[in-house]
């Protein structure tokens, strides 16, 4: 299998889906696969609408999370929704169409995100109050995405596309002095703010990377014939949770060890995963197509990730 930078802005970007006919037979999934190492697996969301990037608010109650709307056109299919109780059903819509991609700053109720100006910028906002501030006076490339606030609240790491490549980029919380750090892609920070984890190419595949923010050394933690991205570390940095197609080529959870490597494999079967959070309240926050609604009543194919719903297991980690 050739690479394929499976990332919020290739789910994003799809215009066109392998949605196939009732007659084609696929066993098709109540909900994930959980193996052995795993347990209280609970959907959190059951929209007819694509769901994906969930993140769990610092005090564990509210749950922010990324649609996309198909019956709509170009970047209005998008937008951020937010689950002020993750016991009960419903939603709130933030902000408006032409969102994804949000996060929370810290403890507070500020979010930062993605908003479709002229181009993609990042900007910030609060879930009570109305209105946007941008980050910085223009766009930092050609599609600024996946912002994430540092744990001490000074900088922002942030994707964009700069020449045509996917950069990893670093700027001051009031959109200053913009820092190109590495080619890659969705990159999350370690609880103590001194490195990220992200995920670039090496030969074939996207494989996962940590990177030094004293040194500045790159230092590659998952290899294979297979692809590996969306890394996120728990919440004590003890671990990482990320995707994987190491399983049949499709795309499952798993967890690293950050001391032995050691690996954990937490979803299978005829599914795909994508997009986990680790929770503060020991969870994992993920995207699966298992179960998820799809209009008429078509099936998809297990590995399009179209249609999915947002789920959370809890790791039996070791």
């Amino acid at each position: 299998m050739k690479k394929t930078y499976l990332t919020l802005v290739v789910i994003f970007s799809l215009t066109s889906c392998s949605v196939l006919k009732k007659e084609v037979e696929y066993n098709k999934l109540s909900a994930p696969q959980v193996t052995a190492n795993a347990k209280e697996l609970v959907r959190i969301t059951n929209d007819v609408v694509g769901e994906y990037q969930p993140c769990l608010s610092p005090n564990g109650e509210k749950l922010l999370y990324a649609i996309r709307d198909d019956s709509k056109i170009g970047s209005k299919k998008f937008s951020i929704r937010l689950k002020n109780n993750l016991k009960t059903p419903g939603f709130t819509p933030l902000i408006g169409d032409g969102t994804d991609g949000a996060s929370w700053m810290n403890n507070s109720e500020d979010i930062i995100f993605t908003y479709w100006a002229s181009k993609p910028v990042i900007v910030t906002s609060n879930i009570n109050k109305l209105g946007i501030k941008y980050i910085g006076q223009n766009a930092y490339g050609d599609y600024d995405n996946s912002p994430k606030l540092s744990p001490k609240g000074d900088r922002i790491l942030l994707t964009t596309k700069l020449q045509g490549t996917n950069s990893i980029c670093l700027v001051n919380k009031d959109g200053s002095d913009f820092t190109v750090l590495s080619d890659g892609e969705n990159p999350i920070w370690h609880p103590n703010g001194e490195k990220i984890i992200y995920s670039k190419n090496s030969g074939d595949y996207s494989q996962l990377f940590e990177l030094s923010l004293d040194s500045f050394q790159s230092t590659q933690i998952t290899v294979g014939e297979y692809n590996s991205f969306n890394g996120v570390y728990s919440p004590d940095g003890k671990y990482i949770a990320f995707i994987s197609s190491k399983d049949n080529e499709f795309n499952h959870l798993f967890v690293m060890n950050t001391s032995t490597r050691g690996v954990s494999q937490l979803t299978g079967g005829n599914s795909s995963e994508i997009q986990p959070f680790w929770g503060i309240d020991g969870f994992i926050y993920f995207s699966s197509n298992a179960g998820a609604k799809t209009p008429d009543d078509t099936v998809i194919n297990p590995k399009d990730l179209t249609f999915s719903d947002i789920w959370r297991v809890k790791p039996l980690i070791k």
